[in-house]
């Protein structure tokens, strides 16, 4: 697994302390440095190989979105507040991959990681992402897309599918509909995600893979129709 590289831009200890405390959680991520101020932030990410930025929205009153607007080569930044409204700004300026409220918690903050691994690539190279991170309990486990079947809804948790084995993942099934890549996946019911690459055989009711049986959701059916008529065509 790749280690990211990242540093965190903030002068509060205890902002920095309970920030710290979540990243334990991801073993890809290696904190390399945390900046008290943006000249010391500019310095890092000049002579240093920085992956990803996490970034409170003011240093001693100072706000930190100048940072964002110097045209710099950064990577994905994470913003952090614990205030809603510099949230538009933020999204408008079009570099920070998120924007997370505090209290941040292990579920938010996976959220934001993964845009901020898909927005890094989208940046850097035509490759596309192919992998995913999703918690499981405590843990925190890598899905590769093409060993995913099919994603079922359990409530607030869902059921990946996975090299033949069924995971039960701390996400719901429409916040995953949204991470998954649509050139792969399909959400074909209000309780089922289905990988393209993956079905067998269907019918006007159910795709099949190998031996389970997806049902095709009745409004679900008409965006289909175009995925349908292909299937038939090939």
């Amino acid at each position: 697994m790749k280690v990211i590289n990242y540093i965190i831009i903030d002068d509060t200890e205890s902002n920095v302390a309970n920030l710290k405390e979540n990243l334990v959680n991801y073993p890809f991520l290696n904190l390399i440095q945390v900046c008290t101020t943006l000249d010391e932030a500019v310095t890092t990410l000049s002579t240093e190989d920085v992956g990803l930025i996490f970034m409170e929205t003011s240093l001693g009153g100072t706000p930190t979105f100048p940072l964002l607007k110097q045209n710099l080569p950064l990577p994905p930044v994470i913003v952090l507040s614990s205030s809603h409204q510099l949230a538009v700004e933020s999204y408008e300026i079009g570099v920070a991959a998120d924007y997370i409220l505090k209290p941040v918690t292990l579920q938010r903050l996976l959220l934001a990681i993964n845009r901020a691994l898909a927005q890094q690539l989208t940046r850097t190279s035509f490759q596309q992402l192919d992998y995913i991170f999703l918690k499981m309990g405590r843990k925190i486990q890598r899905f590769d897309f093409q060993a995913i079947d099919y994603i079922e809804a359990y409530g607030i948790y869902s059921k990946v599918v996975y090299h033949n084995q069924l995971f039960v993942v701390n996400e719901r099934i429409a916040a995953l509909s949204a991470l998954l890549p649509a050139r792969q996946f399909v959400r074909v019911h209000k309780s089922y995600i289905v990988n393209l690459s993956k079905i067998t055989s269907y019918d006007r009711n159910f795709f099949h893979i190998d031996a389970e049986k997806i049902p095709i959701g009745v409004s679900f059916r008409p965006k289909l129709e175009g995925l349908l008529r292909l299937f038939e065509s090939s």
